[in-house]
């Protein structure tokens, strides 16, 4: 494998509390039957049956997003002094100056195409800094925020872009799948989509997302068929393996293993469903409102090991795993459950070292 000397410089929108990024630029600690390649693995980490994966040569130059508590949170854990907390759109209007970049990647705002929204799409009234609605004729709403993202594309000209959304994009009447590819594409770029399915890349849940990538039409070589596509690390992990070393929220220390939603249960609605332990977990959503799956029911007859065990919901922790954030990732410095909504909106750090290796590979065939 031939070795490239110089970082790559990955500039980072909608960062969030950093799952795409860590993937990036920072450490990916997952459970050890999550990854088929072992070639990934750089060492065993201090909780038992949890690796440390290899870092690529990717720098982190700048990053981006208005939650100030998804900054402060990812602060915890990794350098957050090249983040900043302005709206995107406001950057672009001020014609703020965007450091080089050789890569941009980001998961802009989902909630106007998911399944679990109201689906306005394009035609969101939801402002841009969320402080107020807005004319859904003008381009300044959550849901045209996209358009910022080609925008920093059209600035700071990358060598390959990363966009991560949901499912939804490809399910709504008006395909906005479509016109958002065609915006990349009109400024240089061969663009392309994979559906990834997250257990099918080791991830325990059953998240389903779409990965837009562009690569620049100024490179070396042409691209082939699926050359976008992350290869599949399909495994056996279920998410019991990522629980095994977990004390119950009574007894342990860990902060975000001591919190948990204690909404009661309801007839129907998202959330009223019992987790199974050898199985995948749901999708984490970034909209619980409290209503976070159980990690068990009162005499479950799903995990009949637990069936005695206290009736309860998931665990700030449980869900952040179920997400493959490190074991003992910092999400809060007090008892809040503010981070589900910061785990939910969060790309799996996992697939984000996928991203990662994928971005590694097609730079070093068409730009070295």
């Amino acid at each position: 494998m031939t070795e490239m000397n110089d970082k790559l410089k990955v500039l980072s929108l909608f960062t969030g509390i950093g799952g795409m990024d860590m993937g990036f630029d920072c450490e990916v600690i997952v459970h050890k039957d999550s990854i088929i390649n072992k070639e990934f693995i750089d060492k065993k980490y201090t909780i038992r049956d949890f690796v440390v994966l290899k870092k690529k040569i990717f720098e982190s130059v700048f990053q981006n997003d208005i939650l100030e508590g998804a900054k402060e949170v990812f602060g915890f854990n990794n350098d957050n002094t090249k983040y900043n907390t302005r709206s995107i759109y406001n950057l672009i209007s001020e014609n703020f100056v965007f450091p080089e970049a050789d890569i941009v990647i980001g998961g802009f705002p989902c909630q106007d195409f998911s399944h679990a929204g109201k689906r306005k799409g394009f035609k969101s009234n939801k402002g841009h800094d969320l402080k107020e609605k807005v004319d859904i004729n003008k381009e300044n709403s959550r849901g045209t925020l996209y358009k910022s993202f080609v925008e920093v594309v059209k600035r700071v000209k990358p060598k390959i872009f990363v966009a991560e959304n949901v499912y939804g994009l490809l399910t709504m009447k008006n395909e906005p799948i479509k016109q958002i590819m065609k915006d990349f594409s009109e400024l240089g770029y061969d663009v392309d989509y994979q559906v990834v399915y997250c257990p099918e890349f080791g991830i325990p849940q059953t998240r389903k997302r779409i990965i837009i990538m562009g690569i620049s039409k100024n490179r070396n070589l042409d691209i082939d068929n699926k050359w976008n596509h992350i290869t599949k690390n399909k495994t056996t992990c279920n998410i019991g393996k990522y629980f095994e070393h977990l004390k119950e929220p009574n007894i342990t220390t860990d902060i975000s293993q001591m919190v948990y939603s204690k909404a009661k249960k309801l007839e129907k609605g998202q959330g009223q469903i019992e987790i199974n332990l050898s199985s995948f977990a749901p999708t984490m959503r970034a909209e619980h409102h409290g209503n976070i799956e159980f990690r068990r029911y009162k005499n479950s007859e799903v995990n009949k090991i637990e069936k005695d065990m206290i009736e309860r919901r998931l665990t700030v922790r449980e869900a952040g795993l179920i997400q493959t954030f490190p074991p003992d990732y910092v999400f809060s410095k007090r008892k809040n459950m503010t981070a589900y909504k910061y785990i939910g909106n969060a790309v799996p750090p996992l697939l984000g070292y996928l991203i990662a290796d994928k971005v590694y590979d097609l730079y070093k065939c068409h730009f070295t």
